[in-house]
């Protein structure tokens, strides 16, 4: 998967942008608050339909203007082009100039794997925002796992509002219980395979990227063991739980309660492990994700990396380097890292919205 380009209208601080990327390497320069990250954001909400620095689209308009507009031309085995329309009554989304009605059938079509400071609060932040990172890396490659979290969802709605009654229904929350079950088994199955095949490679990448020995992975929080028959024992967890849920109007187990664990050496990092392991956690986590993508869809993702040559040493830059090349990235960074001067990237300079592309002096 390659972006050929990307047009902004009247989105953040970009009254109107067109840049074409290169295949490879494309550096993003520029001071803070000129708009390197508001474009990678962009992309972001391409993949996603949303955001992930803020949950109001509104915000993304330009201020005074009635909508925003992003357009993206890639290649991926086929040329295509998308396109969001934000505007004040939501957003309309767009396929080859077409309408798409739901979102499911938009996102994942541009795949992009984002590496960010704000990154490292995972580690610290509540467990939604870990499965909601797990959701969305998910659901980019299948449609059917976003569907069955939807349905979850809609289902978790309507038993909660039911446990809100003076005497809610048994036969009903039964029936709940019973679909619910259903959905929750897909679930549960695709969270084991999406840690299963990043463990497969994050350990390696970090002992890469740090020079180390130690070993970082992920360990899935699930409601149910992994040797458990998943039908009878969520259906058990129902059973024992419901009289707490009538009392506590509100469902207290489930697949919208489990969590995704960062570990370095089996031990939880966020207790355990230095600013600069959990960094390199991260990054490796990231880099997995690429690897996962293409080996689920045969596609390579683009790599988005938000100022982080800043944050590594000349080696680990230089191991970054080596692993990325042969992947379309976009890198942003108040200068050129020394590193890749003279690299053959593109380079792009940002002030106040206004891109322009340069290639003196690295080419």
């Amino acid at each position: 998967m390659q972006i050929r380009t990307l047009q902004l209208r009247n989105y953040r601080n970009y009254e109107r942008a067109v840049i074409r990327f290169a295949p490879g390497m494309n550096i993003l320069t520029g001071l803070n608050a000129q708009g390197k990250t508001n474009l990678l954001e962009s992309l972001v909400y391409l993949s996603l339909t949303r955001s992930h620095r803020l949950n109001d689209d509104q915000q993304l308009i330009r201020s005074g203007c009635e909508a925003a507009r992003i357009s993206c031309a890639y290649e991926d085995g086929i040329e295509r082009k998308i396109e969001a329309v934000i505007h004040k009554g939501g957003k309309t989304l767009l396929v080859n100039g077409q309408p798409v009605h739901r979102s499911s059938e938009f996102i994942g079509l541009l795949n992009v794997v984002l590496f960010a400071p704000d990154d490292l609060g995972l580690f610290t932040d509540a467990p939604r925002e870990r499965r909601r990172l797990m959701n969305q890396e998910i659901a980019k490659i299948s449609p059917a796992y976003l569907k069955a979290v939807s349905r979850y969802q809609n289902l978790l709605r309507e038993r909660n509002i039911h446990l809100k009654r003076y005497e809610p229904n048994e036969t009903y929350l039964d029936t709940l219980d019973e679909q619910m079950i259903m959905e929750s088994i897909q679930i549960i199955s695709a969270r084991r395979e999406f840690i299963r095949s990043l463990n497969e490679e994050m350990g390696r990448l970090y002992r890469e990227l740090s020079d180390s020995e130690d070993v970082a992975g992920l360990e899935y929080l699930s409601v149910i063991g992994p040797e458990e028959d998943p039908e009878e024992s969520l259906r058990s967890r129902y059973r024992e739980n419901r009289q707490k849920d009538v009392e506590n109007h509100v469902t207290g187990i489930g697949v919208h309660r489990e969590d995704l664990l960062f570990t370095l050496n089996g031990q939880n990092i966020t207790l355990t492990g230095s600013q600069g392991q959990k960094r390199m956690c991260m990054l490796s986590f990231k880099m997995a994700l690429l690897a996962y993508i293409q080996q689920k869809t045969g596609r390579q993702a683009v790599l988005l990396l938000d100022d982080v040559f800043s944050e590594l040493d000349q080696n680990r830059q230089r191991k970054l380097v080596q692993m990325i090349r042969g992947t379309q990235c976009l890198i942003t960074a108040t200068e050129i890292p020394p590193l890749l001067k003279n690299s053959g990237a593109e380079e792009y300079t940002i002030i106040s919205g206004t891109v322009s592309a340069r290639q003196k002096g690295i080419q």
